[in-house]
């Protein structure tokens, strides 16, 4: 069913919230996108230096399917933006044993191959002669693929956020939504503030990241806050951490966890970060790493990179995500409140679809049917044994 011309409220100024108010805009409706800001909001997970894009995910055909066109909406944005947010420095997925199927790195090569990719396999030899800062002894099977890379993230929210501006998105900064009510007039759904104001439209969408289950209380057991350590290195020698022989990569993220990115273009930082279930806080609590997530960060690098061992720690802090118990988004419709869309459970992989997200949630605002729509659905009560997203460390 195709819903006719409406004004759309959007709560939230993330990935989510600016893809969608972007989308929305573009397909006819009036929008208007609050957020306490500054823009990009410091606070938010989308406002980072960089997060990765991949196609790899495991074996689950779907999320592969929609990666492979939010790869080209990233290449079609560097057009579009006229600056080079999105770096294709390829994926790196290293392992210690051999790549067996089941493991993450043997399905998705087997995966993204049989869909039209030229993934490469790899041994001991060509780990150490092409990307000489590994261990190749500790790391010796994987795959290469010249796909994927990382986007400089809050630049790209900033660039997201003035887009919207442009074309006509109705931008409130400002505006304190962390704690909030949704209300029903039978007619219009009303949305209101911390600060008491008052939002209207045919329309509203919560994309409040983070913040959801502590600003929708009925949502606090089915989705959880969790912060995740983010190290950043600045290395004596930059040069073996260049893109071209240090892309972007996971280091058997099934079981260490341990993901991170070639010396960042502007800050000079080699990041490191940990793809696992992380402490469950509250988005507003101190961003603090700890002594032992420091402690474990260290250890891997003095045994994964050695040349970054003595490096200087320059920053450190916590990368907050929106956890489904499944691991999969929460883009739905609220059975309980007409006119509300709920769209979040980023599960720490989310933004590499920015260039999806938008239509994903406006398609189900305006009812368009999606086989995806399955997936992110409203789903209370799905309490699956592990995350099904194939990268996350499950310990």
């Amino acid at each position: 069913m195709y819903v006719a011309m409406t004004s759309v409220v959007v709560a939230g100024a993330g990935i989510f919230g600016v893809t969608a108010a972007i989308e929305l805009r573009r397909r006819g409706h009036s929008v208007q996108l609050l957020d306490p800001g500054p823009l990009p909001r410091p606070l938010a997970a989308s406002t980072d230096i960089s997060k990765v894009v991949r196609i790899e995910y495991g074996a689950d055909e779907e999320y592969t399917a929609l990666a492979e066109k939010a790869i080209d909406g990233w290449r079609r944005w560097n057009r579009d933006f006229g600056v080079p947010l999105y770096h294709e420095t390829g994926l790196l997925m290293l392992r210690p044993t051999p790549l067996a199927r089941g493991t993450v790195e043997r399905d998705s090569f087997d995966v993204i191959s049989r869909r039209g990719h030229r993934p490469e396999t790899l041994d001991a030899a060509a780990v150490s002669r092409r990307f000489p800062a590994w261990n190749a002894n500790a790391y010796r099977y994987g795959t290469y693929n010249p796909e994927g890379g990382f986007v400089e993230s809050g630049r790209a929210v900033a660039r997201l956020v003035q887009l919207a501006a442009a074309i006509g998105v109705e931008i409130h900064e400002g505006v304190a939504v962390g704690a909030l009510e949704t209300l029903t007039d039978g007619r219009r759904p009303r949305l209101t503030t911390s600060s008491g104001q008052r939002f209207e439209g045919d329309l509203v969408i919560l994309a409040l990241g983070a913040w959801t289950p502590h600003a929708i209380p009925r949502l606090a057991s089915e989705l959880r806050s969790t912060g995740h350590p983010v190290v950043h290195f600045r290395p004596a020698d930059p040069e073996p951490f260049r893109p071209e022989r240090f892309p972007v990569f996971c280091a058997d993220i099934s079981t260490t966890g341990y993901y991170g990115f070639p010396v960042h273009p502007i800050e000079g930082v080699v990041k490191i970060a940990r793809h696992g279930l992380g402490r469950v806080m509250h988005p507003e609590s101190a961003r603090v790493v700890t002594a032992e997530e420091i402690a474990d960060a260290r250890a891997f690098v003095a045994a994964t990179f050695p040349l970054l061992a003595a490096s200087p720690i320059v920053f450190s802090g916590v990368c907050l995500y929106c956890d489904s118990w499944d691991g999969h988004f929460w883009i739905a419709h609220d059975p309980d409140r007409p006119g509300v869309v709920v769209a979040t459970g980023d599960s720490g992989h989310a933004f590499k679809f920015g260039p999806v997200l938008g239509s994903l949630v406006a398609d189900v605002a305006e009812g368009r049917a999606d086989p995806l729509h399955e997936k992110f659905r409203w789903r209370p009560g799905v309490r699956p044994r592990r995350s099904e997203e194939a990268m996350r460390l499950q310990r």
